[in-house]
């Protein structure tokens, strides 16, 4: 391993993650990490030989750049070239950065270009098996120094695909200090059994039906975005199950993260194969996730944290609800929360970056 501190820029924004937190501080355990957000204009004070590009103040190595838009790819080599400025403005203040370190869905097409440019690879993180089939990211693979599966599953997948470059598996972080503390006891009574849900409720809704008439102690949490809450009212009383669902406004990912951990279970139905963080924050919580076999969720609930059942199936749904909520006086959620912490916490896949960061800049 290199002796001197590496260094990686995080680059993300606008179609990517607002800000990557939880894969920041898996950085900083293995590198000094410099932020790099494209924004559609500038919030913090421009810098004065850059005039495209802001710092923060109180926080010297979070930078913004302003991303120029409507001029198809002309705009974006600009933007790059606007990155590049940035980097090299880091660099001669505080030495080279050795990784760029970039998000998918949602990473620059411009980037193998950035990469060539400045001479600094990249490599990408990935948890959306739904992009893999397009021509850019095929592209983006074959230039990446390291492309980072968040799961075993889509870690098959790729392979599946024959899509190039070095493929690795590093599961995404979850940074404790955003969590609560890990709960001491489990509940003596459960009635109600909340079950929260954060996306595919109206795909839930017909399980749920079922389960709620074999057990009445189920209540539907649904969290959305208090904007969204309305049109979601009219469709539960379309349904028939107003009258055991409550609905949550949450608007950021705290206070979802509340809300799951005062949850007794989580339900994932959808059919979609992206990686489920919000199954991540509430098994982190020490909430059970009942939820479908596909994407990341095999290998985050695995056997002993929840139940998982075929997708498209909602009267195996339906019953995984009722068992679940039966075990319930039987599951240790500090054990969970501890558990799932441990595994995907700063310091573990922090050493998995450790490793890849070194191998992607040659200082092994």
């Amino acid at each position: 391993m290199p002796q001197w501190p590496m260094r990686v820029a995080m680059l993300y924004g606008p179609a990517g993650p607002r800000r990557p937190w939880d894969w920041c501080r898996a950085a900083a355990t293995a590198a000094d990490v410099v932020e790099i957000v494209a924004v559609p204009a500038l919030t913090l004070p421009p810098l004065p030989v850059l005039p495209h590009a802001g710092r923060d103040p109180d926080q010297p190595h979070l930078y913004q750049v302003a991303v120029l838009t409507g001029g198809g790819p002309v705009a974006d080599r600009i933007t790059a070239g606007r990155v590049e400025g940035v980097l090299r403005f880091e660099a001669a203040e505080c030495g080279r950065i050795d990784v760029l370190h970039a998000h998918s869905p949602g990473a620059r097409p411009d980037l193998p270009w950035l990469s060539r440019t400045t001479r600094i690879p990249y490599v990408l993180s990935e948890d959306d098996p739904g992009c893999l089939a397009q021509r850019r990211t095929a592209r983006l693979y074959r230039h990446a120094a390291a492309v980072m599966t968040v799961s075993d599953s889509l870690l098959a997948r790729v392979g599946e695909l024959g899509l190039p470059g070095r493929h690795r598996l590093v599961p995404h972080p979850v940074d404790p200090a955003a969590l609560p503390p890990v709960p001491a006891r489990a509940r003596i009574h459960q009635d109600p059994v909340r079950v929260a849900i954060t996306e595919d409720w109206d795909v839930l809704a017909p399980a749920f039906a079922v389960a709620h008439a074999k057990d009445p102690r189920l209540r539907l949490q649904i969290i959305r975005d208090s904007s969204e809450l309305p049109s979601v009212q009219s469709r539960i009383r379309q349904l028939g199950i107003a009258a055991a669902t409550v609905l949550t406004p949450a608007r950021s990912r705290p206070e979802t993260i509340h809300e799951l951990a005062h949850a007794d279970l989580f339900a994932a139905p959808g059919a979609g194969g992206n990686f489920c963080i919000p199954a991540l924050d509430a098994l982190s919580c020490g909430t059970q996730v009942v939820g479908t076999r596909t994407g990341a969720l095999p290998d985050l609930v695995g056997h002993d944290a929840g139940i998982l059942v075929p997708p498209a199936d909602p009267h195996a749904f339906a019953l995984a609800l009722v068992e679940a909520a039966a075990g319930l006086p039987r599951h240790s959620r500090a054990a969970l929360a501890e558990r799932t912490r441990r595994r995907y916490g700063p310091s573990a896949v922090g050493a998995r970056l450790a490793a890849v960061y070194a191998e992607a800049s040659g200082r092994v």
